[in-house]
């Protein structure tokens, strides 16, 4: 499934600008540019040397930061057996979510539903994979759109969100907590910042190390820190790019990606 990046340059700059609560005004004297030349960046235009000159001052790195506006990088497509990936339409957006399954007992888990979970129903049905649990990465609503359809399709099954953010029918998950789906292993990790009880779901078994992030990271990006931008950034440092360089990290928006490509080319790191 060949998706494009969800975050452009001009969507990094805004990140990190609400993060560190930096004005346009500010940014133009710390990077020594007249706000025109930000604001034009803002709007998705400019040149490759205000990007450099604003970078530093927003803790953001000047040449990664410049490859992603050049648009010179996109992860590599990828593709695990046991590993189903949609991509539905909310509002003005795209939203993914997952369904990861054990591919010798065929017992599988949902991993957020999207806006539309009917086409991970139907790859479930298809496989014959039975569902036991539905993971919730954090509880923003595109992401849990179609949470009743899951719920009513797969009525045994058992919802978990973060404890954080506690949520009617679901049972709270908390940091460190380990589950299994057949013979595969989820892990849970505390990334929040983006959402106040955002988890990352670790998934070990397969021909790949695999970790759902929901918004805690993109490729190339990262959700924005509505809760707190230091935490979000912490967080994804000591939880996902602690993990070894070949996991495949599964974004709640954008392409899959991979914690190395992410420590090669994400501004934010």
């Amino acid at each position: 499934m060949a998706i494009g990046i969800e975050d452009f340059c001009e969507d990094i700059v805004g990140k990190a600008m609400r993060g560190t609560g930096t004005s346009d005004t500010d940014l133009a004297a710390l990077a020594g540019v007249d706000i025109e030349s930000i604001q034009l960046l803002r709007r998705g235009g400019g040149h490759a040397v205000t990007v450099r000159a604003v970078a530093a001052p927003l803790g953001l790195h000047p040449e990664k930061l410049v490859d992603v506006f050049n648009r010179a990088w996109h992860p590599e497509e990828r593709a695990v057996d046991g590993l189903f990936m949609v991509n539905t339409a909310f509002s003005d957006m795209f939203v993914n979510a997952y369904l990861i399954w054990d591919t010798a007992s065929q017992e599988g888990a949902l991993f957020d539903t999207g806006a539309d979970a009917s086409e991970l129903i139907s790859k479930a049905k298809q496989e014959k994979i039975t569902i036991a649990h539905v993971f919730l990465t954090h509880t923003h609503l595109d992401h849990i759109a179609d949470l009743d359809r899951a719920k009513a399709e797969y009525s045994n099954a058992t919802v978990h969100v973060g404890s954080r953010e506690l949520f009617p029918g679901a049972e709270p998950v908390e940091h460190g907590d380990v589950f299994a789906i057949g013979a595969l292993t989820v892990s849970a990790r505390l990334t929040w910042g983006h959402a106040e009880g955002g988890i990352t779901y670790v998934v070990d078994g397969l021909d790949s190390l695999i970790a759902v992030v929901g918004d805690a990271m993109f490729a190339g990006s990262m959700g924005g820190g509505k809760v707190s931008y230091e935490d979000a950034l912490r967080t994804n440092r000591e939880e996902i790019l602690s993990l070894p360089d070949d996991t495949i990290l599964c974004p709640g928006h954008g392409p899959l990606t991979t914690v190395g490509e992410e420590k090669a080319h994400n501004p934010f790191f």
